[in-house]
């Protein structure tokens, strides 16, 4: 799967966009600077991985927050993650609650990430892996997963020292100050530069049983959860193919909205109702690729910024500096710099 494949829904999107904001980071303001709107955090909504990682980024740097993926996990939002959340207050223990929300996790991480519940002999073993490759985006979302599942068993239990075993990550602290502030949010032993990153849970935690369980309402919870999932992959999966031709179509040449139509079989009306039911219109799907293409081609320091403004189609550098800023809110130099770490 090509990495324009990946996505994550507007839930993921929401956790970092609105916790952002909670510490005082112009959130909504950074989501536009990404090419993202605001109909991007509805819950069905699906954001390329490229947008979202770079979202992360400068939400990070906007905060100057080396704990940032931790701040933001804590700030468990109920009422935004919808069908998990009863998923997890239907279940009869504390594991089945972890269980069942890891098996409709896609509803938030889309096909980005995944979390395993694996049953053991001394509790249960919850596994977290994922496809993002930049290593600062590997740390925060990290972080800011176990440290929401950890304010999760103390919500439904309301027991505060009810905690993990250990937790084990695959990087190291960004800082003492860093490394101290996780281990306190945790309450547990914390082992860095480990080979994964899993949280162990004993026997207690695992089978701690939630009050208000019933049999009738976790059978709904699944079927919502099972709806709205195949809702959002019904939904959209024509839109990866209108994107996979556009993209296609911009290799050689400035693709048209009438030819990639055409290639689909259907009317250009159908194919801007289409993108419409998903949350964007024709020119914001080319932008959309357009700043997926920038910064792939950016990451290749054997590309110039010129040469990068010729492939994209811009008659010349000034009017793709402006473009990018507009997308990022930094100009391609500057985000060789500070994001990709290059010059």
């Amino acid at each position: 799967m090509t990495q324009e494949g990946f996505y994550v829904t507007g839930i993921a999107l929401s956790q970092f966009v609105l916790g952002a904001e909670s510490l005082g980071v112009d959130g909504k303001q950074i989501l536009a600077c990404c090419g993202l709107r605001d109909e991007h955090l509805n819950p069905t909504s699906r954001v390329p991985e490229n947008q979202y990682e770079m979202l992360i980024l400068q939400l990070a740097l906007a905060s100057k927050n080396d704990s940032f993926g931790a701040d933001i996990g804590q700030q468990l939002m109920p009422p935004l993650y919808g069908s998990l959340m009863s998923l997890a207050l239907s279940s009869p223990t504390l594991g089945e609650a972890f269980k069942n929300m890891s098996n409709y996790q896609a509803l938030a991480s889309g096909n980005c990430g995944g979390v395993d519940y694996i049953i053991t002999d001394t509790g249960a073993k919850f596994s977290i892996s994922m496809t993002h490759h930049n290593p600062v985006v590997r740390i925060h979302v990290a972080e800011c997963v176990l440290t929401m599942f950890c304010s999760l068993a103390t919500l439904v239990s309301a027991k505060k020292d009810l905690t993990p075993e250990a937790i084990y990550l695959e990087h190291s602290p960004y800082s003492e100050f860093a490394k101290r502030h996780f281990e306190k949010i945790v309450q547990c032993p914390v082992h860095w530069n480990h080979e994964e990153t899993y949280m162990q849970l004993g026997k207690v935690l695992h089978a701690y049983p939630i009050h208000g369980h019933g049999e009738e309402a976790l059978r709904i919870a699944r079927e919502f959860a099972q709806a709205q999932l195949d809702n959002i992959q019904a939904q959209t999966s024509i839109i990866e193919t209108i994107k996979w031709h556009t993209r296609e179509l911009m290799q050689s040449r400035s693709p048209r909205r009438e030819t990639v139509a055409e290639r689909l079989g259907i009317s250009t009306s159908t194919l801007d109702r289409r993108l419409k039911e998903a949350g964007m219109n024709w020119q914001e799907l080319l932008d959309n690729l357009r700043v997926q293409l920038a910064i792939e081609y950016l990451s290749n320091q054997e590309l110039s910024v010129s040469e990068i403004a010729d492939k994209l189609g811009f008659s010349e550098i000034r009017a793709f500096q402006r473009r990018f800023k507009r997308w990022t809110g930094m100009t391609p130099s500057n985000y060789r710099k500070e994001i990709l770490g290059t010059s």
